[in-house]
């Protein structure tokens, strides 16, 4: 856990209310809840509290997506140990996504859960990735057949996916040190879906802005990058409406 972001909507209003964005240095990544308590106290937001429903969007590399028909319940466990390293104090946790087709799978410390449980007062928890591939793969249904590259970042952490007609043609995620990582693992999705960069759209969201080094570095080997948007975004209130809402669009994907 490198980073602690969060939005507060006004849902039926659509409205956003607050946004933040917090990167959490070595020494409190070692001690994440310890760090979102501090976090809480000095955020006037987070502070008051008394939301109507406060979702917990878990981020992490320790995932997969395993489709309908290859589905064992009493497996899922199994699932991800196959993949990455999952420990005795780790929840595993399966979601299921009728736009997927698809069960999210994806591992949890259980005690840091605990701890942020008593931070900030949680109704649900869901994994950051669910969201984002559901509507990624509407958008893809929305378009004129053909494929889409979609990369989301926030931390040190990024979440590719290859669509086609609103199918899931890949997925994975990774870490990041530099700009240089990340040109390497989006190409490295054009390459393996047999895509073209001079053909195929990117859309990307999160932590990214048009005139930074590392949307320049991947505009010189893709030609056409967008910005992920929602169809109906919320509307800002005074003092956000200048942050382009792609930098929390991972946080609006969350349901």
């Amino acid at each position: 856990m490198d980073s602690f972001s969060y939005t507060i909507r006004d849902r039926a209003a659509n409205r956003l209310l607050a946004y933040s964005s917090r990167y959490l240095p070595p020494e409190d990544q070692r001690a994440p809840a310890a760090a979102v308590a501090r976090l809480v106290r000095e955020d006037r937001y987070l502070r008051d509290g008394g939301y109507g429903t406060v979702l917990l969007g878990w981020e992490t590399e320790r995932m997969t997506v395993v489709p309908k028909e290859l589905y064992r319940g009493e497996r899922k466990r199994s699932y991800l140990e196959q993949l990455t390293t999952v420990s005795l104090e780790d929840l595993v946790e399966e979601v299921w996504y009728d736009d997927l087709n698809a069960h999210l799978l994806y591992a949890a410390h259980e005690p840091v859960l605990h701890d942020l449980r008593g931070h900030l007062h949680f109704d649900r928890v869901s994994h950051v990735s669910g969201g984002l591939l559901r509507v990624w793969a509407g958008r893809s249904r929305r378009e004129e057949g053909g494929a889409s590259v979609s990369v989301a970042l926030r931390g040190s952490r990024l979440l590719i996916a290859v669509h086609e007609s609103g199918n899931l043609r890949f997925v994975n995620t990774f870490r990041f040190a530099t700009k240089e990582d990340v040109l390497y693992y989006v190409l490295l999705a054009f390459e393996h879906n047999d895509l073209l960069p001079s053909e195929v759209p990117l859309y990307v969201c999160g932590e990214i802005l048009e005139d930074s080094a590392l949307y320049g570095w991947l505009y010189r080997y893709v030609q056409d990058i967008e910005f992920c948007r929602l169809s109906a975004p919320p509307a800002a209130a005074p003092g956000l409406t200048a942050i382009p809402h792609h930098l929390y669009f991972d946080l609006l994907c969350l349901a």
